[in-house]
């Protein structure tokens, strides 16, 4: 789409959607200065701001603090939205508890890491690679005089598989990954979809940041053509292709790149505030 015509569409854009880890956050997962200037911009014209994150609403809190966040916030890629200024969720969709113990035994049974997300609790074999992350996440949180979350270590399963916002597979072994995504597509109604190298994201279906960002513009009462998202991975797809305007980092992954109406610089180059500027200001 050339640049005109972006720019005479985002005199009407009523709300804004970022994606985190490689869009809003740079390589040391801060957001820059130049960014919150940016984004405080927007807020002074009316525009409403999202974050969207595949990370689970729990984890999200020293983000939007930061940001001085009074709007939405997609979490679990779009399982969760929350209204800031009510503190209320806006939808909560949960994994179906039968289908979630088949697949954590299968996970268990092949040794594959398959960690347990909730927002009360999160549960991690004893093995996993990311609870040493998560358990940092409770120092820092500590730190900041925040809640923690409580972290549970299971061997063969949990007592109760309701409230599941998604399970998250980790696993280096493509084969392994793909022989995970092959059950679930043949013993569950589950979806699952890539979120990082390594991670794939198991979900209850309808769950998709772009069907949240729908959800937050019906909501709002404004048309999906009001709503500008900027992301940089396969699993903002579903959001970029619906969007009025979608903005792409430079250091996106091939695919997502191909559904950008605006390539912006990347995120340690102040893509996101050279964007802001370019199409919305």
């Amino acid at each position: 789409m050339e640049l005109e015509l972006l720019k005479e569409k985002g005199k009407d854009v009523k709300l804004v959607v970022f994606d985190l880890d490689g869009t809003l956050l740079n390589s040391k997962s801060k957001i820059s200065y130049h960014s919150k200037l940016a984004i405080n911009e927007l807020r002074k014209k009316g525009i409403k701001i999202a974050i969207a994150s595949g990370r689970i609403f729990t984890m999200l809190k020293s983000f939007y603090e930061d940001l001085n966040l009074k709007d939405f916030v997609i979490s679990s890629n779009g399982a969760a939205i929350d209204d800031l200024s009510t503190n209320l969720p806006i939808q909560q969709l949960f994994t179906n508890p039968e289908d979630s113990r088949k697949v954590v035994e299968f996970c268990v049974e092949n040794h594959i890491e398959c960690n347990i997300l909730k927002r009360n609790a999160c549960y991690f074999q004893d093995y996993s690679a990311r609870l040493a992350k998560f358990n940092l996440y409770n120092e820092h949180a500590v730190e900041q005089n925040s809640e923690p979350i409580d972290i549970v270590i299971y061997e063969q399963g949990i007592d109760h598989y309701e409230g599941i916002e998604k399970l998250l597979i980790y696993e280096t072994n493509s084969t392994k990954t793909k022989k995970v995504q092959r059950f679930v597509d043949q013993n569950t109604k589950l979806i699952h979809m890539t979120s990082g190298e390594g991670y794939v994201d198991i979900s209850a279906v309808g769950v998709s940041k772009g069907e949240a960002v729908k959800k937050i513009a019906e909501y709002m009462n404004i048309g999906i053509e009001q709503v500008c998202v900027f992301g940089d991975y396969d699993n903002d797809i579903s959001m970029l292709e619906v969007a009025g305007i979608s903005v792409v980092m430079s250091n996106g992954t091939k695919n997502a790149l191909k559904y950008a109406d605006f390539i912006t610089l990347s995120n340690d180059d102040e893509g996101i505030a050279y964007a802001i500027k370019e199409l919305l200001l």
